[in-house]
């Protein structure tokens, strides 16, 4: 285009785009009539004398460097989207909830003396109140046997433990020692042969003379002469009312064990101050009551 000053080392397009000329330091173009230097002309048109020769002038670098880049074209790629995507795996299905555990039992019905005597069976329970209060200051234990029939007699002794609140023995009231925290727990003395009626040894416990330390007692029967609980007939354990002999609770030995002692039943403190009688059955090798105190502590 006449009269259109065009920037050097542009070329026009015909779609209007101008794109740089590839000028090579050093490769002089084709010369051509009136073209200063070498420098070929454009269109025909002889370059001006105040314009610079070529793109190696400073003026023309300067120009170069003061004019934006021109980013060029990105072709966008169509990707492929796959009509079957990997999946991920599926997660494990969760693993069924425990069942419910079972409903506890109900705990069975507090036993008391209001309907009178009471016959306990081994782990079977007594509270010694009446109509929700207190019923009895001193109880009395008799424990009882029969005697050999053929052989040498048996000799069999009760005993009474009592043990503090962290089950460490207090005092034994036995054959040995007769009476203990003056006169609370009171022994009858010791029977050699198991002869006569009723009971062969009574234990008396005045409950109200205890001291506070005491919160239970453990009675027990020993086989001094050595023979076997298998080998006696008809042991049993009572609790009677000291003041008027009313018996309130029996517990009869059966099954007995080839063994030499046995856990009659216990005596313990509730923190209410009620007492409760439980019978134990449980059987031991102890000839007196000293081998028996530290199992009688796992009783309680």
């Amino acid at each position: 285009m006449e009269g259109t000053r065009r920037r050097p080392g542009l070329r026009q397009r015909p779609g209007g785009h101008r794109h740089r000329l590839r000028r090579h330091r050093g490769r002089p173009g084709p010369e051509r009539a009136g073209s200063p230097g070498g420098t070929p002309a454009r269109h025909g048109t002889a370059a001006p004398a105040d314009r610079p020769a070529g793109p190696g002038h400073p003026r023309a670098r300067s120009r170069a460097r003061s004019r934006p880049r021109l980013r060029p074209r990105l072709r966008l790629r169509r990707q492929r989207l796959d009509p079957h995507p990997a999946r991920s795996p599926a997660a494990p299905p969760a693993p069924p909830a425990p069942p419910a555990a079972p409903p506890a039992p109900p705990a069975p019905p507090k036993v008391t003396l209001d309907k009178g005597r009471v016959n306990l069976v081994k782990g079977g329970s007594v509270s010694l109140e009446k109509n929700g209060k207190p019923f009895l200051s001193a109880v009395r234990m008799g424990l009882g046997w029969e005697p050999a029939h053929r052989g040498r007699n048996i000799d069999l002794d009760a005993s009474c433990i009592a043990f503090d609140a962290q089950r460490k023995k207090v005092e034994t009231a036995w054959f040995m020692k007769l009476s203990v925290f003056n006169g609370a727990i009171q022994h009858s003395g010791d029977n050699l042969t198991g002869k006569g009626d009723g009971d062969d040894e009574q234990i008396t416990v005045h409950l109200d003379g205890l001291p506070p330390q005491v919160c239970g007692l453990v009675f027990t029967v020993n086989s001094f002469s050595g023979q076997k609980f298998s080998e006696i007939a008809k042991a049993y354990c009572r609790l009677v009312d000291a003041t008027t002999g009313q018996e309130l609770a029996r517990f009869d030995l059966t099954h007995a064990e080839p063994r030499t002692g046995v856990f009659m039943c216990k005596l313990v403190r509730q923190f209410s101050g009620e007492w409760v009688m439980t019978a134990l059955g449980e059987y031991a090798d102890a000839k007196t009551a000293r081998k028996m105190v530290e199992p009688a502590a796992a009783l309680l």
